[in-house]
């Protein structure tokens, strides 16, 4: 009976705890995000960035996860926040600014990774085009600069080059499919011919990272430099994504 109670009593204190983390935190409840809008619930994620960056919990997933299904009606509110900030200008160079911006970058590599690629559809295009006018932007205030490292100027600038030339070419998704082809059918694609089976499964359907979710494997057939299995990630649901590759390779015969 006092195991019992004892169990009860950590529950009950573990939900005064979490209940006292949202009110104290200023998070939002799951069912307060779901009645946002998805414009609220960008400014929700970055407002949440700038506070707390690298120290964030599960809230920073929940309110990603709504905006995945938000989709493309996220992605107005997402190309703002990056506009807004401007390392040129003293009023657009805040450090607020930077890591909103740095959120909704982020945001936007999770579209595109996990929801639909951002260069198929109009709005997606013009995030990206927001992208390259954040970089033009960087450039001219130096963040190319060699002379000393530092993250917030080189490392955003170097995350910012990355991130766009993944949108408009292979991005994470993409390499899971082509990881997985690889281990299970033995089918290796080059660079360019990765791109190109990427381009063909876009004009088939720009939802195709939603087709599967990814996990991180580890394969004893494969080890690296320090003779530990190689780790990487991988398709757990590979079938439509081979399906796929098979209509693929059969347009060009």
């Amino acid at each position: 009976m006092k195991v019992i109670l004892s169990l009860f009593a950590l529950i009950f204190i573990g939900q005064a705890k979490a209940a006292f983390c949202l009110q104290s935190s200023g998070h939002k409840s799951e069912a307060e995000i779901a009645r946002m809008t998805p414009e609220q619930r960008v400014e929700e994620s970055c407002r949440e960035y700038a506070r707390h960056k690298y120290q964030m919990c599960d809230y920073q997933d929940l309110l990603e996860s709504y905006i995945g299904r938000d989709g493309i009606k996220s992605v107005p509110e997402i190309i703002k926040v990056i506009n807004e900030y401007d390392p040129t200008r003293r009023e657009g160079r805040s450090k607020e600014k930077d890591l909103r911006c740095e959120n909704a970058q982020m945001l936007l590599s999770f579209l595109d990774t996990g929801v639909f690629r951002l260069r198929a559809v109009e709005e997606g295009r013009k995030a990206l085009e927001a992208v390259k006018r954040l970089i033009e932007r960087m450039r001219a205030a130096d963040f190319d600069s060699l002379d000393t490292y530092e993250y917030n100027k080189q490392g955003r600038y170097q995350n910012s080059l990355l991130s766009i030339k993944e949108m408009e070419g292979i991005n994470y998704c993409d390499e899971a499919i082509r990881n997985t082809l690889k281990h299970k059918y033995n089918i290796l694609l080059s660079d360019q011919k990765m791109l190109d089976f990427v381009n063909y499964l876009i004009s088939q359907d720009a939802y195709y990272p939603g087709w599967s979710k990814r996990d991180w494997y580890r394969d004893p057939n494969r080890l690296n430099e320090k003779g530990f299995p190689l780790r990487y990630v991988r398709i757990i649901n590979l079938d439509p994504f081979y399906q796929a590759y098979l209509k693929y390779k059969a347009k060009d015969k």
